[in-house]
């Protein structure tokens, strides 16, 4: 597992976006007075990553992707 961010997105959401068996994982948990709730979203690395390639205009990234990709996947 490789973390690559957390935080918080105000004082009752947290958020947790890794690495895991090859999937990128985002992680959301809401702690509120009343209500408690989480999500958790998996994705192929590969699959993100060529959808992140895609929307961001320009070859330079591309490149820098790839590489990601193949450290990523090996």
């Amino acid at each position: 597992m490789t973390g690559l961010a957390s935080g918080e997105l105000g004082p009752e959401t947290k958020y947790d976006v890794k690495i895991e068996e090859g999937k990128v994982v985002l992680s959301l948990q809401y702690d509120g007075a009343e209500t408690d709730a989480s999500l958790v979203v998996k994705v192929d690395a590969g699959v993100f990553l060529d959808k992140l390639a895609a929307a961001i205009p320009g070859q330079i990234d591309d490149a820098i992707i790839a590489v990601l990709k193949g450290a990523l996947l090996k």
